[in-house]
């Protein structure tokens, strides 16, 4: 059937129905669905499964939720300095410094009260990356041990954990610390996930160093069961992350024929995929450190992937901007968290001022080839030149007009497209 056939068969049937979202095809639509107009201080905000955001501002830790914005509250002596996660109860915790001290303290905002974290010496600085469903606070705590190696030599470390106030368990023992071997467990705690699962750096037999141990620059999971599993090749610029399938995602360096690349890495049942490469790493360069997020769908977020506001889903990076219905006057500047049902918390700007935006992705659309957030007769058009030409082209050119996604555009897909065009709006 050409085109003009086409045209006649497309005004004489007719059918209703909804589609399913499909592998292959181009992500579905986000809308804008909350602005909270407050001025970020940092490039950090947390979004939970309810669409409440907690962050980080210039008048200190807010809550957003339901559409109403809740301050954390103060106490005499305090500076907030940063929120570092929310729960799906919609707790949030961060890190504070007392006005004698310039030494970090984990605090939560858990249940309507202000908790801090782990205690310890005065001396003892802890800091909060999270804070799970269990009520669980995610911390570093350094430093934990001092150690005199009898030799002039004095080791310190940090010591990742979790736990809430007054019981607070470490990721992983010490042991031989001023031996001949030494075997470090954990320095930097990163992340915390629903199953008490934590992501660590420092893992790692070698040995001693000048007298003492040197801590290996690798990251593991030290999983709730009190086991640890390695995950190669990591590269800090920008702060990895787990999520609760116990999934990492991270900035990765590696050798690939003798030359050292670095990039984005996704890692998972012990299977390291690099999905995105920055080049060759070379002296001076620097490696993007704005947000890398995910969610248990598989879908990313990251700043720097050819774009400040860069979606991976299902295999293919898109510029989220190019994806989102927004008023005339708002702008997206980053991306900087992701939910479970694929809502993301932005930072941007309504003309000149500073906002964050929370933007909700719509039902998958494959039919609405222009991307308006209706199927009418702009996308028929552009069906239309499709189906003229029958056989998609190679990959990884799109086929937009291949609604079943079988490599051609044929009278399946002419089918599939007027189930949405006589919806008239996308779902």
């Amino acid at each position: 059937m050409r085109a003009s056939q086409l045209l006649k068969h497309f005004f004489i049937t007719g059918a209703t129905g909804l589609l399913a979202a499909s592998s292959g095809a181009a992500p579905g639509r986000f809308d804008l669905t909350g602005e909270i107009a407050v001025t970020p201080s940092t490039s950090k905000a947390f979004i939970n499964l309810k669409g409440w955001v907690a962050a980080q501002t210039t008048s200190g830790p807010v809550l957003w939720k339901n559409g109403q914005l809740q301050t954390v509250p103060g106490k005499p002596g305090r500076t907030w300095t940063a929120v570092t996660g929310i729960n799906d109860f919609g707790d949030v915790c961060g890190m504070y410094q007392e006005s004698t001290s310039t030494i970090a303290r984990a605090w939560a905002w858990s249940n309507g009260q202000l908790v801090d974290g782990p205690t310890g010496p005065v001396w003892m600085s802890n800091s909060a990356t999270g804070i799970n469903n269990r009520r669980e606070l995610g911390v570093f705590v350094v430093p934990f041990s001092v150690i005199d190696c009898g030799n002039g030599s004095t080791q310190w470390y940090g010591k990742g954990g979790f736990g809430k106030t007054g019981a607070w368990k470490s990721a992983g023992p010490w042991s031989q610390q001023c031996s001949t071997a030494c075997t470090i467990y954990s320095s930097v705690a990163y992340s915390i996930n629903n199953a008490s699962d934590l992501l660590v750096n420092g893992y790692g037999s070698q040995n001693r160093v000048g007298g003492g141990c040197s801590l290996m620059n690798s990251y593991y999971v030290f999983w709730s069961n009190g086991t640890a599993t390695t995950v190669p090749d990591v590269y800090y610029s920008s702060q990895p992350m787990m999520n609760d399938l116990g999934q990492v995602l991270s900035n990765a360096s590696w050798i690939e024929n003798g030359v050292t690349k670095v990039g984005i890495q996704f890692w998972s049942g012990g299977v390291a995929t690099k999905i995105y490469t920055f080049g060759n790493l070379v002296p001076g360069m620097t490696v993007p450190s704005g947000p890398l997020r995910m969610n248990t769908l598989g879908q990313i977020i990251a700043t720097s992937v050819g774009t400040p506001t860069g979606l991976y889903q299902d295999g293919k990076w898109y510029d989220l901007r190019s994806l989102a219905n927004l008023p005339a006057d708002v702008t997206i500047t980053m991306l900087l968290d992701i939910n479970d049902v694929g809502q993301i918390v932005a930072s941007g700007k309504r003309g000149n001022a500073s906002r964050l935006f929370v933007l909700t992705q719509r039902a998958f659309c494959p039919a609405d080839l222009n991307f308006d957030g209706v199927v009418d007769d702009l996308d028929y058009a552009l069906f239309v030149q499709a189906y003229s030409k029958i056989e998609c082209p190679a990959p990884p050119a799109e086929c937009p007009g291949d609604l079943n996604v079988d490599g051609i555009v044929d009278d399946a897909d002419f089918t599939l497209f007027l189930l949405s065009y006589n919806l008239t709006f996308c779902p």
